[in-house]
């Protein structure tokens, strides 16, 4: 048979779509043996609503664990080491020079609307991501394969499928974090149909073990898939609530009116503990920073933003406004990467120095606009009001003038403080890890310019695009470690900590599956057979409402 490569564009998934649609009535029938649907009920509180239900699109850590349920990726990440694990791919070969990789798929896999999984399927998905374009926002795939990326050769070439079941994915050059990064569930394979539809915002159709019964971002049900080819598990209603304040997501799981909550708070902590409710905390994989624009003079001067960093009490911020166990961040990059040759450190809390150096520099008062979120939690800060409230005071008191800019979550906070033409000199945000490399926390943040840090250095980028096209070893460690250097000395932030983040349940619970990543697996729950405690809601399934 003759490969094929897929073409791009809405006419072409409508034309897969139909073929898979077509494939799907003709092909085989229904199994005999499809598992039982399980009657347990769910509820999870996330501490923000989805933007879109989406991955591919830039998204949060709530449209990524909403999609590891409906969709699923060629391949998984190992719970325990991330490293890459079989999904809907069952096997995958390289090539020596590691510009070719050949899936072979799962057989007798359905969509949750009928069409069969197949590698046209999957090329459709592929060719759908690579012909976003810099309209729908830099999105995972543009940031993984460096499509859309001024200055910088695309790393994607194209998808092939050899026959149903097997699928060439074919590189520019070597790039090492691909495996790993197709772990992410922005590379969940959704079906031809729902794409050409144009519905995968509002209702993804994967084959994962939960498909879309109704909701949004804010208030989402799923049910359990009963053609799903896995295990089910034990939930057969999982739904997802929004509750922003961390405090009322407490009260949510005291009251029975939640089985588990993201985000637990710091003065949750020990009433959880004294009530027996199980706390787990997820290992440091994600850091929090103060973003400097070096595009807002007087940023560009690089004695201002040392002061900046001077000025900067790492040590309480963390102490004061984090759970125990997170890590004063003295670089981007989390600890389970051992950046041993690391040379450059930021400067030391040192608010003398830092006048002395305001005094040297051409700062001479003017207001720096200092953008923060409100009325979120995020894994990589869970009181971002209280960190503003202290950082600025710290600035101030180190001869900075602070302008607050106060912007909720759900209002566009990211895009404001992303936004190249934005008036932002200051801003607090951090970087979730998604995948077990270094490449997903350099390239998003120091791969390319954006308006975010201002950051302009093409020799930069281009480091780490080669890093990237190492091979794993010492010597990838190593030029890591000097990236790490060059953006110490470079300061477009101010790394703050490497925190850890908590996961409340019930006691009707028997287990949860913890992830570093935050994209847990919700048919991995293990639950009691009945809540010995009172607690928790995970009962017979109720009828599904409107999701509103």
């Amino acid at each position: 048979m003759i490969p094929w490569r897929s073409p791009r564009g809405p006419a072409a998934l409508l034309l897969v779509a139909v073929l898979g649609t077509l494939a799907g009535c003709a092909g085989a029938e229904e199994p005999d043996d499809a598992a039982a649907v399980p009657e347990r009920r769910f509820v999870f509180a996330n501490a923000a609503a989805a933007p879109t239900l989406d991955p591919a699109l830039p998204s949060t850590l709530e449209t990524s664990r909403i999609a590891a349920q409906v969709l699923e990726g060629l391949v998984g990440a190992d719970p325990s080491t991330g490293e890459p694990v079989p999904a809907l791919a069952t096997s995958w070969e390289v090539s020596e020079d590691g510009r070719s990789y050949v899936f072979e798929l799962r057989r007798d896999v359905r969509f949750h609307d009928g069409t069969v999984l197949d590698a046209g399927a999957v090329c459709a998905n592929f060719e759908r991501w690579a012909g976003l374009g810099a309209d729908a926002g830099r999105t995972t795939f543009d940031t993984v394969f460096r499509t859309n990326t001024p200055g910088t050769d695309p790393v994607y070439e194209g998808c092939t499928a050899e026959d149903p079941g097997t699928v060439t994915l074919d590189l520019a050059r070597r790039h090492t974090p691909t495996l790993r990064a197709l772990t992410q569930p922005a590379f969940g394979i959704a079906s031809p149909a729902a794409l050409a539809a144009g519905t995968q915002g509002t209702h993804p159709v994967g084959t994962g073990p939960f498909r879309y019964e109704s909701g949004d971002g804010r208030h989402l049900v799923l049910r359990a898939h009963d053609g799903y080819w896995g295990e089910l598990g034990e939930i057969g209603t999982l739904e997802f609530r929004t509750v922003p304040e961390a405090q009322l997501r407490y009260v949510a799981l005291r009251r029975g009116e939640v089985d588990g909550y993201d985000q637990v708070g710091l003065e949750s902590f020990v009433p959880l503990a004294r009530h027996g409710i199980q706390v787990l905390q997820r290992d440091p994989y994600s850091v929090s920073y103060l973003g400097i624009n070096q595009a807002v003079p007087p940023l560009d001067d690089p004695q201002v933003r040392t002061a900046l960093a001077a000025a900067v009490d790492r040590s309480m911020i963390v102490r004061e406004h984090y759970p125990d166990g997170t890590r004063v961040a003295d670089d981007f990059l989390p600890a389970r990467f051992a950046m041993d040759g690391t040379e450059a450190a930021l400067p030391a809390y040192d608010p003398q120095r830092a006048r002395e150096l305001l005094a040297e520099s051409g700062y001479d008062g003017e207001p720096l606009r200092f953008y923060y979120p409100r009325e979120t939690s995020r894994p990589y800060m869970q009181e971002p009001e209280k960190v503003y409230a202290d950082i600025a005071a710290q600035l101030v008191r180190a001869g900075f003038t602070v302008e607050p800019v106060p912007v909720a979550w759900s209002d566009g906070y990211v895009e404001k403080v992303q936004d190249p033409d934005g008036d932002h000199a200051l801003h607090l945000l951090g970087w979730n890890g998604g995948h077990r490399d270094p490449d997903y926390f350099m390239a998003p943040l120091f791969g390319a310019a954006h308006g975010e840090f201002g950051l302009d250095r093409p020799s930069l980028f281009a480091a780490v695009d080669d890093a990237a096209a190492m091979p794993d070893g010492e010597a990838r460690s190593r030029a890591y470690a000097r990236l790490n250097d060059r953006v110490t000395r470079l300061l477009p932030a101010v790394p703050l900590a490497h925190p850890v983040s908590a996961v409340a349940v019930a006691g009707s619970v028997a287990s949860f599956p913890l992830t570093s990543t935050g994209y847990e697996e919700f048919n991995d729950v293990r639950l009691h057979p009945a809540g010995p405690d009172g607690t928790g809601s995970a009962s017979p399934a109720e009828p599904a409402g409107d999701g509103g």
